[in-house]
């Protein structure tokens, strides 16, 4: 069996994870990361929509990567698992990902940071339970 793991840099996504490591000891996992890089095509707006200084938002795709990629390091210890890092919106592309996979379960947070990052990706986990046929548990 293969399993899915999405991460971002959330204590629910890391929850996520050491719920698969736990779980699914003999299983394959592959950890998905999906970074939003079109941030910046919002930044001259974001002020007025969010009240966000577009100053504070450079490089946040490149942290947010650090942070998720720490976590995994911290949280995966010895074990094999496969990483794969995705460039655009969440839902969209982490439902293609899934689809497009031979995963046979997903397991993601219910949500993921608060904030900005919500307000733009959406709902991650609603997207992946609603547009695939693959059976998903989230960790809450």
């Amino acid at each position: 069996m293969e399993h899915l793991v999405a991460m971002d840099d959330s204590p629910l996504a890391r929850e996520s994870l050491v719920y698969a490591l736990e779980v699914f000891t003999d299983a394959r996992v592959t950890i998905v990361h999906v970074a939003y890089p079109e941030l910046d095509m919002l930044s001259t707006d974001i002020e007025e929509v969010y009240g966000a200084d577009p100053a504070e938002l450079d490089g946040v795709g490149d942290e947010t990567a650090r942070n998720v990629f720490e976590t995994i390091r911290d949280v995966v210890d010895d074990r094999s698992v496969a990483v794969t890092y995705l460039l655009g919106e969440a839902d969209r592309r982490l439902v293609e990902y899934v689809q497009e996979g031979s995963f046979d379960h997903v397991v993601m947070g219910t949500h993921g940071r608060d904030g900005l990052s919500r307000l733009l990706i959406g709902s991650v986990a609603e997207a992946v339970v609603r547009r695939t046929d693959v059976p998903t548990t989230l960790v809450k």
